[in-house]
């Protein structure tokens, strides 16, 4: 089945199943690779606030985590 054939047939099921299958989706991933803290969430916060232009557009980011799966490690 494919995942939009799959994602059809979800979306016939009740909030609660399909928050259910989202649960049991998620729990089979592997765990991430890096932890990121509160701390460095909240001083990249900050340096945005601070200086607007290290941030990046959505695409940037996209091309980038695209980028960086292709990689091979």
């Amino acid at each position: 089945m494919k995942p939009n054939e799959i994602a059809r047939e979800a979306s016939l099921l009740s909030e609660e199943e399909r928050a259910s299958l989202v649960a049991v989706l998620l729990h089979g991933l592997k765990d991430p690779v890096y932890e990121v803290t509160d701390e460095e969430v909240s001083e990249r916060v900050r340096e945005a606030e601070e200086n607007p232009s290290v941030l990046i557009t959505l695409e940037e980011l996209i091309g980038d985590l695209k980028y960086c799966g292709n990689k091979d490690t």
